[in-house]
């Protein structure tokens, strides 16, 4: 491989990496989703199965999260875009028939069990991101938190060209505060 080859592959995989306030980011992203862990395992099943609590919209906002990229995005990042949509339609018929048996057994549907696999969904979900995270930190992985976790399956597959991988998208932005770091780092070199 001649040198100016491996100098414009370093020059692309430096691109691909976040830089130091990418990283510092994700750790204050580590150290808010380790909170909202807290938070939801402080208040526990008793506040979940509440009756008011299909009305707290955040409730939905995480469920909504959860499914997209937990389900989807977390195994299409890893394993490929088949396996997203595979997970999400299996989650989908489990826990629509979680819905039924629910609603059969308990007569009404914001019961158990369908209020434990949707906290189990969303409890997970926190601290699959907040691992994550932490993960996007060490590897220097991005765009979105969950990208990280999506990297490391890669890895550890022996995945290749890692670094031709797409950043996942990231409704926090974070793809976009690497792209401008990215820039600086370029104009930095010139």
């Amino acid at each position: 491989m001649s040198t100016q080859h491996r100098e414009s592959d370093n020059q692309a995989t430096a691109i691909r990496r976040t830089g130091p306030v990418g990283r510092v980011v994700r750790v204050l992203g580590t150290a808010l989703m380790a909170w909202f862990v807290f938070q939801w395992l402080e208040a526990g099943m008793t506040w979940f199965s509440s009756p008011s609590t299909p009305a707290n919209l955040w409730v939905w906002a995480v469920t909504g999260l959860a499914v997209y990229y937990g389900l989807y995005q977390l195994p299409e990042s890893g394993f490929g875009r088949p396996w997203g949509v595979r997970v999400v339609a299996t989650s989908g018929g489990i826990l629509a028939a979680v819905a039924v048996v629910t609603l059969a057994v308990q007569g009404e549907p914001w019961a158990a069990p369908l209020t434990g696999v949707l906290y189990g969904l969303n409890v997970g979900f926190l601290i699959a991101v907040t691992v994550s995270y932490l993960v996007a930190v060490f590897l220097g992985t991005p765009g979105c938190e969950v990208g990280g976790l999506g990297e490391l399956i890669r890895r550890l597959r022996h995945e290749p060209n890692l670094d031709n991988q797409d950043a996942m998208w990231c409704i926090a932005g974070l793809n976009s505060l690497d792209r401008w770091e990215a820039g600086r780092r370029q104009r930095a070199r010139r």
